[in-house]
């Protein structure tokens, strides 16, 4: 898919999951709406065997246009630490689209709201949008084109590196999030960048993901406007003023 595409909405149109003693498993078909372009039809499983609290194994069948990929991890649940769990992927393949990454041995800690091994209650009304899935993509991409675009790399190629980073890894126990980004990071990338640019790279990667995926840099660019040359105080004014709102 080309990364031209912007996408309008994310909606969820079927979900359907069994549950057994050993295993776990879920179908799910989405839309993917784009702006001035054809809608994308997503289906997709996840198959959860053994337990997700300890040693399981995690596959992920993803099919959307002519594609189709596989995604699958070996997964050991290391405990939790404080609201995140830590889980070590012994082994795995990931990705980006149709690209692929091998992995072993990784440690990731999985903010607890991602931690979905069970039933998806919240999740499982069709024809609702299961936002805020691209908010949650983007909060991960942020600091991640941050850190690329600090070491100067280019920002023409910046969503090329994001892709051969395990960008979409932190979502593998939530199974709609994770397909979304498997097949979608890179379009949802290009759509983030474009906006750290328009603020400007300094001033997004300062109030970082939340405020640049919420749409707040709307407010962060006219008070740089009205504050240019001034002292950057201007951040923590905004700060402030949305959490008062809040």
């Amino acid at each position: 898919m080309p990364q031209s595409l912007k996408p309008k909405s994310i909606k969820l149109l079927y979900y359907k999951e069994k549950k057994d003693d050993k295993r776990i498993f879920r179908q799910v078909v989405t839309l993917i709406e784009y702006e001035g372009q054809p809608s994308k039809i997503i289906q997709w499983s996840q198959l959860i065997e053994g337990d997700p609290f300890g040693e399981h194994e995690i596959t992920y069948r993803i099919n959307y246009g002519s594609e189709s990929v596989l995604r699958s991890f070996k997964v050991k649940y290391l405990g939790r630490e404080g609201d995140k769990h830590r889980v070590l992927i012994k082994e795995g393949v990931s990705g980006c689209g149709t690209k692929t990454k091998k992995i072993e041995n990784k440690e990731v800690l999985i903010p607890d709201k991602l931690y979905q091994p069970y039933p998806l209650q919240q999740k499982s009304e069709e024809g609702k949008d299961p936002n805020p899935i691209e908010c949650e993509i983007c909060q991960v991409l942020v600091p991640i084109l941050c850190n690329l675009l600090a070491t100067k790399v280019a920002s023409a190629i910046a969503c090329d590196e994001v892709c051969e980073v395990d960008v979409c890894i932190i979502f593998i126990e939530d199974p709609i999030i994770y397909a979304i980004c498997s097949v979608s990071c890179d379009i949802i990338c290009n759509e983030v960048l474009q906006i750290i640019l328009r603020i400007g790279i300094q001033t997004a990667c300062t109030v970082g993901g939340e405020y640049v995926c919420e749409k707040r840099w709307i407010l962060l660019l006219i008070l740089f406007k009205k504050n240019k040359g001034k002292d950057n105080k201007y951040l923590d004014d905004c700060y402030g003023e949305q959490d008062e709102k809040a």
